[in-house]
C-alpha cells in the first residue's frame, strides 16, 4: 500500500497497517433488515443469503457491519427493496494502492452514499461522496429550474410525481427505459452524484454536441477514485 506522508497523520499510518487489504462497511440506517445485491466480476465478495435472484448480503436494521473482499474484488452492491432496486453502487479493489467506485442510478434509485471511511477527499480535492443521501430533496432543489412543470410531469409521471401545488416533488424513480428528458434532469440539471445513463463504450462514438455525448460526458465524470481501499457504505 503506498501512502502520502503529507496528509497522513502517524496515527493513521498505523490504523491503515493494521487494516491493509480491501474492507466495507456497510451501515443500515433503516428500520428495516436489508437485503443487498451482490454481482461479482473478479475476486470474492463474502456473501450470507439470496438477494434479487443473486447471491448477497444482509445487515440487520440500525447496524452496521463490515465485510473483508478479496484483494482482487470488482463488482456491484445493490439494495433490493420491494418496489425493486435502489441505487447500485460499483467498486473495483483491483489496484493495490486505492479504489475505483461509483453510484449508478441508472437501473433504479434510492438513499445511499459510498465514500472513504475516513472521508479523504479524491485526490484531485474534490469531494468523494458519490450517491445521494435523499435524491428527493436534491430533485427539489433543482425542480425549480423546470419551466413547464405540469407538461414535464404530465409526460414523465412514471419517473416522478408532483404537489397539486406543482411546487414540489414527492416521488422520484429511475429505470434503464428513461427518456432522455428524464436523464438530463437528474445528471445535468439536479447534478446527481451518480451516473444516470451509461458512459462512454471503447468503438463506439456518440456525436458530438449531441444530447447523448453530453450525458455519456456526465456519466463517465462519475468514475471516482481515492486513495485507501478502506470504504464506507451507507443506507438511507
Amino acid at each position: 500500500m503506498r501512502f502520502t506522508f503529507t496528509t497522513l497523520t502517524f496515527s493513521s499510518l498505523l490504523l491503515n497497517f493494521a487494516n491493509a487489504g480491501p474492507s466495507l462497511t456497510i451501515h443500515n440506517t433503516r428500520t428495516r433488515t436489508l437485503c443487498l445485491k451482490v454481482e461479482s466480476s473478479a475476486g470474492h465478495f463474502p456473501t450470507n443469503t439470496v438477494c434479487g435472484g443473486a447471491p448477497g448480503i444482509k445487515v440487520a436494521r440500525m447496524k452496521t457491519f463490515t465485510f473483508s473482499p478479496s484483494n482482487d474484488w470488482v463488482g456491484a452492491i445493490t439494495p433490493i427493496f420491494k418496489g425493486g432496486p435502489g441505487t447500485r453502487f460499483e467498486i473495483n479493489y483491483s489496484q493495490p494502492d486505492g479504489t475505483w467506485y461509483n453510484a449508478d442510478m441508472e437501473l433504479g434509485m434510492s438513499g445511499g452514499t459510498l465514500s472513504p471511511s475516513d472521508n479523504r477527499k479524491r485526490p484531485n480535492g474534490l469531494p468523494s461522496l458519490a450517491g445521494e443521501q435523499d435524491p428527493l430533496a436534491k430533485a427539489n432543489a433543482a425542480w425549480e429550474h423546470v419551466s413547464d412543470k405540469a407538461a414535464f410531469v404530465g409526460k414523465f409521471n412514471r419517473y416522478m410525481a408532483v404537489s397539486k401545488d406543482q411546487k414540489r416533488l414527492e416521488r422520484v424513480y429511475m429505470d434503464k427505459n428513461a427518456p432522455n428528458e428524464v436523464a438530463v434532469f437528474f445528471q445535468l440539471t439536479a447534478n446527481f452524484n451518480a451516473y444516470i445513463t451509461s458512459g462512454s463504450v471503447h468503438g463506439v462514438e456518440k456525436k458530438a454536441g449531441s444530447l447523448e455525448k453530453s450525458l455519456e460526458v456526465a456519466a463517465d465524470m462519475q468514475s471516482w477514485f481515492v486513495n485507501t481501499q478502506a470504504m464506507t457504505m451507507t443506507i438511507f
